[in-house]
Formats: structure tokens, sequence, C-alpha cells
């Protein structure tokens, strides 16, 4: 679905000097692929999420959809953030009608699309709540649902569970791969938990900083349906998590080096 060729993206700081957030990235994006983007601080994982959504460009390189390159953002790409970004005025259904504003859809056809996604997120009776009478866990169902209300091809999510609880973002992360299994949409993560990395992901990307580029690609052979009992018995999971968390030592004995 995705293909990202050569991909470099430059900043400049405050001094003007340029600085090189990614290098040379190449990345392929399959159709319904859980993929996941792990690194250390730095490393240019919201930078590759960005120019994914097509909020900026490249410096160097190409981000191709479909073999047509992204010019800018558009309704094919729905965007999750680590603070809800929920609007405090409205109810948590106006919250996920939203982003359906652009669809012209009629009120009936809007309304029940609506309902259908408070369904699925375990929101059924909360629609006329507002964010501030929710736990964190339900906002962020509330976020996840208006994401996938529009129908986008894409759902790129920046770090959505960092602010919760360990509990919480569990549950979440065992209710997303439920919603992945039955849309089958992409989903591109940018996570700092390697547990979580590995138990959502189809492939997991480790990145390096300075500048940020692709370390290793690690594709997780772990059956589906993921229960939440592997994650302290299944010796594949605990051998991969392993993997990835000396992957992630070396890129900062590295980082530290430099």
């Amino acid at each position: 679905m995705f293909s990202v060729r050569g991909v470099s993206k430059h900043f400049e700081n405050r001094d003007r000097k340029p600085f090189s957030a990614l290098q040379e990235i190449d990345l392929d994006i399959q159709a319904g692929e859980f993929l996941s983007i792990i690194g250390p601080s730095g490393c240019g994982k919201t930078t590759l999420l960005n120019l994914v959504a097509g909020f900026i460009k490249p410096t160097t390189g190409v981000v191709l959809k479909e073999g047509v390159e992204i010019s800018g953002p558009g309704p094919d790409r729905t965007m999750m953030f680590q603070d809800y970004a929920l609007f405090p005025w409205l109810t948590v259904a106006d919250n996920i009608a939203f982003g359906l504003g652009a669809q012209k859809l009629r009120r009936k056809e809007r309304d029940a699309r609506v309902n259908h996604f408070i369904s699925l997120v375990g929101l059924d009776g909360f629609d006329k709540a507002y964010p501030a009478q929710l736990s964190g866990g339900m906002r962020q169902r509330v976020s996840i649902a208006r994401a996938l209300a529009p129908d986008p091809d894409v759902v790129l999510m920046d770090e959505p569970f960092a602010a919760l609880d360990s509990l919480t973002r569990d549950r979440l992360q065992e209710e997303l791969l439920a919603i992945w299994s039955r849309t089958r949409k992409t989903f591109l993560l940018i996570t700092h938990n390697v547990e979580e990395a590995v138990f959502l992901s189809d492939r997991v990307i480790v990145m390096e900083s300075r500048p940020g580029r692709i370390r290793s690609v690690i594709d997780v052979a772990i059956p589906r349906p993921r229960f939440p009992e592997i994650r302290v018995r299944d010796p594949l999971f605990l051998n991969l998590k392993h993997e990835v968390l000396d992957l992630l030592g070396g890129v900062t004995r590295a980082a530290e080096r430099h």
C-alpha cells in the first residue's frame, strides 16, 4: 500500500544549522498490515509517521501510496495522538462524528456509523457523555472510534497508549487487536513499548538515531488471534521481545559513543 523510497528529512535547529532527522529510509507497508516502529527518542519515528500522513514532505526521496506520490493529508489516512485530541465541548458521539463532516453523509447514515463505532469500542451508553466525564482509557477509545469512523485505508498512531496505566494499556491493546481483526485496516504504530510492539504487530521496525535510519526489521511470526497470556508464557513472544530489546540496547550504546 505504501512505499517509502530513499527518504531523508532535514530540519534546521535554532542556530539555523541543518540536522538530519531521517536518512535514506526504504520501507514497504502492506495493505492490512499492523506495523510498529520503535526506537530511541530523536530517531525520527514521528517524522516518518508525519511523512506518511502527508503533514510534511521529504527533503529527498518519495513516499508513495499505491504508486502515487503523497502530496498532503487525505481522508484515506487518519491520525491518533497520545493526548486524545478530543474536543471537550463535544459529546462522545459528536467527537466521533466530527471526522465525518467532509463526507456529506445523510444524518441517518452518519448516526448509524457513529453508533456502530461506539459499540465497536465498547462505549454503549456513553454517547452523550463529555470527555471530562470519561477515564483516560475511555477517552482513548473515543479517539480510536473517531479515527476509524471515516473508513480510512490506514490508521496512524503516535504512542496512543503511552499516558495510560499498564492495566488499561494492556486492555486497550487487546481491544485494538480485536478491532484490527474485524476491520483489517492498515495500522502504523509509533511506540516506545517493546512488549506492545511485539504483541500487536506483524513486523517491528527498529530504528537508530543520529541520523534516523532503520536498523532492523523483525517479523513477528506469532499466530493470530493472540491472547494476553502469551506475554508471559509464549517462548516465541519472549524471544522476540528480547531480540528487540537487544537491538535497542545496541542502538543506545552506539548513540552514547557519538
